[in-house]
């Protein structure tokens, strides 16, 4: 006895339509704008530190986590405000985790708007568990 085959919505051989290009477009903007933005940032950090710590090893800042006091967010304004290299290069890595989770929200957004429902719970629960990793689990490991 064979299994009758139903479709699913969309039909048995057609797949959702696409997002339009222009959701594509501004997806990629995000994405392009979070890394140019880091790599200033970086950029910044990197030539603080070596005016600052001209000649010190890189050793012995690694072996140091200066980056771990500015997940509080009152004392990153405080550094940035008096130019600090660690606070710089803390931003950045603020600014390059937070780039990808725009790019979900923003697919998010679209995926809302053109009535695809199941990929609209999916990234909100990819978001989701973004957030909850970088403002919850990040900040609790690092105080262990």
């Amino acid at each position: 006895m064979s299994e009758k085959i139903t479709p699913g919505p969309y039909g048995f051989d057609h797949l959702p339509p696409p997002l339009p290009l222009r959701a594509y477009q501004n997806m990629a903007i995000v994405l392009r704008a979070g890394l140019g933005i880091t790599v200033t940032l970086f950029v910044a950090g990197l030539a603080l530190f070596f005016t600052e710590h001209f000649g010190e090893s890189l050793s012995t800042v690694f072996s140091s986590n200066t980056f771990l006091r500015y997940l509080n967010p009152g004392t990153l304004v405080s550094g940035l405000a008096h130019g600090d290299p660690a606070a710089v290069l803390s931003l950045g890595m603020f600014v390059l985790v937070a780039t990808p989770m725009a790019r979900v929200l923003t697919g998010m957004i679209y995926f809302h708007e053109h009535g695809e429902r199941d990929m609209t719970v999916v990234t909100l629960i990819v978001l989701t568990l973004l957030l909850v990793g970088a403002l919850l689990l990040g900040p609790f490991l690092a105080h262990l």
